[in-house]
């Protein structure tokens, strides 16, 4: 008798263990959907209330390039809400004729980089970073100075004719 309630112990425990690990792998599965839903959602559903608005396509594709565009944006985070101002640069492939966002943002620390002065383009310097005199030309890529890799570029979303970034995740680039 001992034994056979010892056998039907060890068999619960067991049908337990396998209950919990199909609730567990259940739920992670369903908590995966929405980010599949909101990855294959099309840009115009994206929801772009922390992100800056750069303005119309059109506007953004006129010369000179490169080009500094400012922006102001609010962001929410927990109970904080609080505005930023920045910058990024802008550049056009002219072959795909599109834009390329990249950030101001000096990849060696973190400085921020502005347009290079008229001795330093001599060298094919656009962008410099005065920190460390990291230096970066019109494509954002670095030929001088101590940054390991070209500027972070921003993945743009168009949204009622409106270029919006999400200037807290700019994407890195390597080349």
């Amino acid at each position: 008798m001992r034994g056979e309630c010892e056998l039907n112990s060890k068999q619960s425990r067991r049908q337990f263990l396998k209950n919990t690990a199909k609730g567990t792998f259940g739920l992670m599965a369903m908590s995966a959907v929405p980010l599949t839903l909101t990855a294959c959602s099309d840009a115009e559903n994206i929801n772009t209330s922390a992100m800056a608005n750069l303005g119309p396509m059109e506007e953004l594709k006129k010369g000179p390039f490169p080009k500094k565009i400012d922006y102001v944006v609010t962001i929410e985070d927990g109970w904080i809400t609080q505005e930023r101002n920045g910058f990024v640069f802008i550049q056009l492939d002219e072959i795909n004729n599109e834009i390329m966002i990249m950030s101001p943002i000096c990849t060696h620390l973190g400085c921020t980089a502005s347009f290079a002065k008229e001795e330093q383009k001599e060298n094919g310097t656009t962008f410099f970073c005065p920190c460390h005199g990291g230096q970066y030309d019109e494509f954002g890529i670095n030929i001088g100075g101590p940054p390991p890799r070209p500027l972070d570029l921003f993945q743009p979303f168009t949204k009622n004719g409106n270029i919006y970034i999400p200037v807290l995740s700019p994407t890195e680039r390597k080349v």
